[in-house]
């Protein structure tokens, strides 16, 4: 089965990745060329905030996302390194995915887990 994906702006990337903020989370980072897997952690999203730009200039806008626990893991979403963002459709019975195309070759995807997992 193909995936379908849905172009989405930043903005409402980042409101459905909010929304997902006390959800279990599966979060992927891989190449695309050569293509790899770089780091793969889940956990429940606990926190989402925008980082200031020492020099407050809007248009490098970050966020920075992290998971629940002692020493959570953590990830940064750039405006300015982001390429495109969409919605990968799953299974009706499945959450949608998110995923973050950053850099030359870098993809961010961000999986919901059902409760059970």
């Amino acid at each position: 089965m193909s995936s379908k994906l849905s172009p989405l702006t930043l903005e409402k990337a980042l409101g459905r990745l909010l929304g997902l903020i006390g959800s279990r989370v599966e979060i992927t980072i891989y190449s695309e060329e050569p293509r790899g897997l770089l780091a793969s952690f889940e956990g429940e999203l606990a926190a989402g905030n925008e980082l200031a730009h020492p020099a407050g200039r809007a248009h490098d806008e970050a966020f920075v996302f992290r998971l629940a626990g002692e020493a959570p893991p953590r990830f940064v979403l750039e405006s300015r390194m982001l390429r495109r963002a969409c919605v990968v459709a799953t299974p009706e019975d499945e959450a949608d995915s998110l995923r973050f195309y950053l850099g030359v070759t870098t993809v961010l995807q961000v999986n919901p887990l059902s409760p059970e997992r």
